[in-house]
């Protein structure tokens, strides 16, 4: 069984899917697709604006689970190098490792150790290929196509076994100044969309004044403006990355940098909108969990807070406990992303045995025929 998950993560990272790769996305999801499919679970792709969202089920007719092991498959650009699986004594390298390649193939290696048998279960398998750029075309749209369960395991925050007990919320600006063209060597004559810009994004820089951990933040990500050094620019844009503390903030902020842009006649635009969420840890599904992972790794389980967004907020917007963690690793994102070798083996054992408690409860829902047509 330990080469059986060893070689599904080494095919995992082979696939170089990057978001914007949608024919290695689409590759990937067919292998997954196979893999579950022969060990008996029924199958769905969804497809939404060109991007594709993988749903197994192992009672075909029940669209509702009582668990669904969720996670995307889609990964931050890297060089070549990074997409092959790479190890030493205790970890494991290559991109996507814990960000979250990783525990998709515990996943698998878990829906193959109870082949056979899956029909006991009421389990689903959730798999996205956008979450890196939001996700809203993936885990939003198969839960609003009726895939919703009682609790989802979804291990994508939350460093070293802590669950995620709170995340910020995000969203994202595009910010538009125009102005008057004219020579670089008569800016008079001119009116300089750039210089626009900036006055703009001094002032709402100047609604964060900590911009620290525990602090709504902003990072002024992109900004672009003119066509030439000789030339009066008369049109400029930049991106924006705001987090934020609580839903109270958010509509404050907001409605703040509407102002600053309606006084400067700078056009806004939200890219990206996203709540902050809250878990419970004595919800009983996450308290049951966080038992098991006490029992199997030693660690106490005391919560924790996530900078970051994660698909974890479009089942919290329906108050579907979520499961976010990750097993010991690091440097997601980076060239250096590793997991060490041992959690993902614990992490395998923490699911099985969540799934053989939780996942064998007979739902009170109205069994349903899943609806077929993508």
């Amino acid at each position: 069984m330990v080469k059986m998950m060893e070689s599904i993560l080494a095919k995992l990272v082979s696939f170089q899917c990057i978001t914007d790769n949608r024919d290695a996305n689409n590759v990937a999801l067919d292998y997954i697709d196979r893999f579950v499919s022969d060990r008996g679970m029924r199958t769905r792709q969804i497809e939404h604006n060109g991007i594709r969202s993988l749903v197994a089920l192992s009672r075909p007719h029940h669209k509702k689970p009582a668990v669904m092991l969720g996670g995307h498959i889609d990964v931050v650009p890297g060089a070549e190098g990074l997409f092959t699986l790479q190890q030493d004594n205790e970890k494991y390298y290559g991109r996507g490792v814990l960000d979250m390649k990783g525990s998709i193939a515990v996943f698998l290696s878990v829906i193959d150790e109870l082949k056979g048998k899956l029909d006991q279960f009421d389990l689903g398998l959730m798999v996205t290929t956008d979450e890196e750029i939001g996700g809203f075309n993936g885990t939003p749209i198969v839960l609003e196509k009726g895939y919703v369960p009682k609790v989802c395991i979804l291990p994508d925050g939350g460093a070293d076994w802590q669950i995620q007990t709170s995340a910020k919320g995000v969203f994202q600006l595009k910010i538009t100044t125009s102005g008057q063209a004219a020579h670089g060597s008569q800016p008079w004559k001119g009116d300089n969309a750039n210089l626009k810009l900036i006055r703009v994004i001094h002032e709402i820089y100047g609604l964060f004044p900590k911009n620290g951990p525990d602090d709504n933040t902003i990072n002024i990500g992109k900004i672009s403006g003119g066509e030439a050094v000789n030339q009066v620019a008369d049109s400029a844009e930049a991106h924006i990355d705001i987090r934020v503390i609580s839903e109270k903030d958010r509509d404050e902020l907001r409605a703040a940098i509407e102002r600053i842009c309606l006084e400067h006649g700078a056009q806004l635009s939200v890219v990206t909108d996203g709540i902050s969420t809250n878990f419970n840890l004595q919800n009983p599904y996450i308290k049951r969990f966080a038992e098991i992972v006490t029992e199997v790794t030693n660690v106490k389980i005391t919560g924790s807070h996530a900078h970051g967004s994660s698909d974890a907020r479009f089942f919290a917007e329906r108050n579907i406990p979520c499961i976010s963690l990750y097993p010991p690793g690091g440097g997601h994102h980076s060239s250096d992303e590793w997991v060490r070798i041992e959690s993902l083996h614990q992490l395998k054992k923490i699911v099985t045995q969540y799934i053989l408690e939780t996942a064998t409860e007979s739902s009170k829902e109205e069994l349903q025929e899943p609806d077929l047509v993508a």
